[in-house]
Parts: C-alpha cells; sequence; structure tokens
C-alpha cells in the first residue's frame, strides 16, 4: 500500500465565513481557493482546507492520498482501523485503532484539487 500525505491538514469549523475569515485576517493565512462548502488556504507553505461542518466543528484531520484505494482500504482495515464515512469508492474517512481520525482519497480521481 502506498500512502503519501496529501498535503493538507482539514479542519472542520462552524460559521464557515467567520473562520475564514479569521483565519485570513488574524492568522494571515492566504486563500488559495473556494469550492462549495471547502476553503482551501496555505501559511507558510502548509495547506490547510477549512471544511464547513458544523456537526464535526473541531475535528481536525490529515489527508492522504494514494494510487490504489481499494487496496488501502483493505489493508487499513486489516490493521484494525474502521471506516467512518464513505464519500464515494475514491474518498473515505478512518479512525486508526488510537483515536486518529484521516482522510483517504484516490490520487487523480479529483481533478481539481488545487
Amino acid at each position: 500500500m502506498k500512502l503519501e500525505f496529501s498535503p493538507y491538514i482539514a479542519i472542520q469549523v462552524q460559521e464557515h465565513l467567520k473562520a475564514v475569515d479569521f483565519y485570513k485576517r488574524v492568522l494571515g493565512m492566504d486563500l488559495i481557493d473556494e469550492r462549495g462548502s471547502d476553503c482551501y488556504m496555505n501559511k507558510n507553505g502548509i495547506n490547510f482546507v477549512f471544511e464547513n461542518k458544523p456537526e464535526g466543528a473541531g475535528s481536525v484531520f490529515f489527508e492522504f492520498k494514494t494510487d490504489n484505494l481499494a487496496e488501502a482500504k483493505q489493508e487499513l482495515i486489516n490493521e484494525g482501523c474502521k471506516i467512518t464515512t464513505e464519500y464515494n469508492e475514491h474518498s473515505i474517512m478512518f479512525s486508526d485503532p488510537f483515536g486518529m481520525n484521516f482522510h483517504v482519497w484516490e490520487e487523480g480521481a479529483f481533478q481539481d484539487n488545487p
């Protein structure tokens, strides 16, 4: 299984517009792109995705990309990870045996990723 840092750190926030304004104005993050309820920002070379998700507000998770999601999915399950959300056949959220949540998506499946 090949997993690489995507390289995004995803953060779920409530009051999305206020949060994005705060991160730009107060923390000095640069706005890279906005798509639907996702806002892509960068600070000192680190990429962040802020998701408008009030029910998950405060959740922070790493994102990994893989060249074969089906293979990665099976290996992660075999290692004790649990699927928490299946967005589609190219994008799945996992929880590892130690409580960390992370997103794994298949490289090339989303052509418009910044």
